[in-house]
């Protein structure tokens, strides 16, 4: 599942079961430096049964499972007035707003190519899950 991003609205995050660990970039704006562009602190902590956690409106943040472990969380999300709901990935995202010379310069590679893996995918929020290592390790040994 791709969850979306939200411009105004914070999400709070309940772990119901399983193991595994969030990562969150929190920006900081530093007047010191001169500089008015955010910098960015990476935030982690390990999840399990029972953990809570929020994440503030704008932050991206990134959920995994431990090896073995199916992780289920609960999310409710605190709507702001004027909140904009943007997919990440599949259709309607939100790098098929960005110019295609945006595309080039944010990652380096043909705009086309970028255009190409972003609208790989034709569903905004659920995608087809990794293959497991048994089963990838499997098909291998049978050719």
């Amino acid at each position: 599942m791709a969850g979306p991003f939200h411009s105004k609205a914070a999400k709070i995050f309940i772990v119901v079961e399983g193991e595994g660990y969030f990562e969150m970039a929190c920006p900081h704006h530093s007047t010191s430096s001169g500089s008015s562009s955010p910098t960015y602190q990476n935030i982690s902590s390990h999840l399990r049964r029972g953990t809570i956690f929020i994440a503030p409106p704008s932050y991206p943040v990134a959920i995994v499972a431990s090896n073995n472990s199916t992780l289920k969380l609960l999310c409710f999300e605190v709507n702001a007035q004027a909140n904009i709901r943007y997919t990440l990935a599949g259709k309607g995202n939100v790098i098929d707003a960005m110019h295609i010379e945006a595309k080039e310069l944010a990652f380096g590679v043909a705009g086309i190519e970028v255009e190409q893996i972003f609208r790989n995918q034709m569903d905004c929020f659920f995608f087809p899950g990794p293959t497991t290592r048994q089963q990838r390790q499997g098909s291998r040994a049978d050719t």
